[in-house]
C-alpha cells in the first residue's frame, strides 16, 4: 500500500500509522465496495491508522476498538462528525447530540420504533412488499434496486410521515445525491434542500396534524409543556430521513445479490417462511456479514486511546463490515451461517446511539423477501449485464442490480 503526506502530516499523527485509503474509491473491476475494508483487514497495516484522505481521519480495524467508538461517547462525540468536513453541519436528533441531552428526542422517538409498535406496521409493509413486486414479477425480470430496493423503503418513509406518494422521486433524488455526492458545494446545496422540505413538512403537520410520526414529534411536548424547539424538530426530521432509506437500499440490495448466486441460501429462506424465529435469524447473519454503513465520531478532547494520540475534533470512521468479521469474535467470520447461534454483529451500531429504527428496518427486510419468495422463489442474476458500479461512502452499495426468473 502506498503511503501519502498529502495533505501534511498532522504533527501529532506518527509516519507508521498512516495509510493511503479512501474509502469512497473502488478500484477499477473490484465488484463488491466492503472488499476495500477487507483488504485492510487482510494487510499488515496498523490497526489503529490514519489517512489524509477525505480531510484526515482516523480508522479502526478491531471489533473490540469499534464498539469502545461508539460506547465511549467522552471520548467519541457523534456531534457534527461528517467525513470530509462539512461545518457547520446539522446536529442531528438525538444522534447528533451526546449523552445525556440525546434522551430528549430519543425518549420522544423509541415508543414508535419497539418491536411491538414495529409488529402493528407489519399489514402495511406487506401490502407495500406486494404491490412493488407485483408491478413487474410477471416481466421475469427487474433491476432490483431501481425497482424495488431504493423505492419501498422510501415509500414506507413517505407513509410513515404522512407524505403524499407523488413525491417519491424527489426524495429519491434527494437521498441519492445526499449518501452518493462527495463535491462541496452539491452537499451543502443538498442539506439546504432537505431542510426546506422539512420546513414545509412541519409546518404543515402543525396547522394539520394527523396519525403520522411528523405529527408526533410537532406536536410533543417537552417536560414544561412546550413545543420542543423548532430546530431540533427539524433535525429530528433529517435524522430520520438520512438514516433510514439507503441503509436499508443497499442491506437489501447485498442480500438479494446474494440469493441470486446461492440456491440453498434461496431454499434455506423458503423452508422457513412459516418459521419467523429461523427466519430472522438468518436475516441478521445476512446483515452481519453485509453491514454497509461506516460511521463517524469526533474526538472531545486531546488524549490518548490504545496508546494512539488522538487530538480534539480529530474525525474516526467506524467500519462495521470490519467489526463484523473480526475472529476474536465471531467463528469463521467470512462464513455465511445462516443458523448462527450467538451474532454479536454491530450492524445498528451499540451504545447509547444504537439505531432506534433498527426493528423496523429488519422487518422491513423480513417483509420484502418474504414476499418476494413467495411471488419469485427462485431468481439469478442476469448474465452478461455488463459491469454494475459499486460506490464506497458512509454507505457502501450498488447502482444496479438486474435480476432474472421464469415467468
Amino acid at each position: 500500500m502506498t503511503l501519502l503526506f498529502q495533505p501534511p502530516r498532522p504533527d501529532h499523527v506518527p509516519a507508521d500509522r498512516i495509510v493511503d485509503f479512501d474509502f469512497f474509491h473502488i478500484p477499477p473491476g473490484m465488484t463488491d465496495p466492503a472488499e476495500i475494508w477487507h483488504d485492510l483487514r487482510r494487510s499488515d497495516v496498523p490497526r489503529i491508522f490514519y489517512t489524509p484522505r477525505n480531510g484526515g481521519h482516523w480508522v479502526f480495524l478491531d471489533y473490540a476498538d469499534i464498539v469502545e467508538g461508539y460506547r465511549n461517547h467522552e471520548i467519541f462525540s457523534t456531534y457534527q462528525t461528517p467525513i470530509p468536513p462539512i461545518e457547520p453541519f446539522p446536529v442531528m436528533q438525538p444522534q447528533g447530540v451526546d449523552p445525556p441531552d440525546h434522551n430528549v428526542f430519543r425518549r420522544l422517538l423509541a415508543p414508535m420504533f419497539t418491536p411491538t409498535a414495529v409488529r402493528g406496521m407489519v399489514e402495511e409493509l406487506e401490502k407495500r412488499a406486494k404491490a412493488l413486486i407485483g408491478g413487474f414479477a410477471d416481466k421475469g425480470e427487474c433491476d432490483f434496486i431501481q425497482d424495488f430496493a431504493a423505492r419501498y423503503p422510501t415509500g414506507t418513509f413517505l407513509y410513515l410521515f404522512g407524505l403524499s406518494e407523488d413525491r417519491l422521486g424527489e426524495f429519491l433524488d434527494l437521498a441519492g445525491t445526499f449518501f452518493r455526492s462527495t463535491d462541496p458545494a452539491a452537499r451543502a446545496q443538498n442539506v439546504v434542500d432537505i431542510y426546506a422540505v422539512l420546513e414545509s413538512l412541519f409546518r404543515e403537520k402543525e396547522r394539520n396534524p394527523g396519525n403520522d410520526i411528523a405529527s408526533a414529534i410537532v406536536t410533543a411536548r417537552d417536560a414544561d409543556g412546550n413545543q420542543h424547539p423548532w430546530q431540533d424538530i427539524l433535525n429530528c426530521g433529517f435524522l430520520l430521513f438520512v438514516a433510514g432509506l439507503d441503509t436499508v437500499t443497499n442491506t437489501m440490495a447485498y442480500i438479494w445479490r446474494y440469493l441470486a448466486t446461492t440456491p440453498a441460501a434461496r431454499r434455506h429462506f423458503r423452508d422457513r417462511l412459516d418459521d419467523p424465529d429461523a427466519f430472522l435469524r438468518a436475516i441478521e447473519e445476512l446483515m452481519r456479514i453485509n453491514a454497509v454503513s461506516n460511521l463517524f465520531r469526533r474526538v472531545t478532547h486531546d488524549c490518548t486511546f490504545r496508546g494512539v494520540a488522538l487530538r480534539k475534533n480529530d474525525r474516526v470512521i467506524l467500519p462495521n463490515t470490519v467489526a463484523n468479521r473480526d475472529p476474536t469474535v465471531f467463528e469463521n467470520p467470512d462464513m455465511i451461517d445462516l443458523d448462527r447461534k450467538v451474532n454479536t454483529h454491530v450492524t445498528f451500531g451499540v451504545g447509547p446511539h444504537r439505531c432506534v429504527g433498527s426493528h423496523l428496518a429488519k422487518r422491513e427486510v423480513m417483509v420484502s423477501l418474504a414476499e418476494w419468495l413467495r411471488r419469485i422463489p427462485d431468481f439469478e442474476l442476469v448474465p452478461d449485464s455488463g459491469e454494475t458500479r459499486a460506490f464506497g461512502g458512509s454507505v457502501m452499495g450498488f447502482e444496479s442490480l438486474k435480476l432474472r426468473w421464469d415467468v
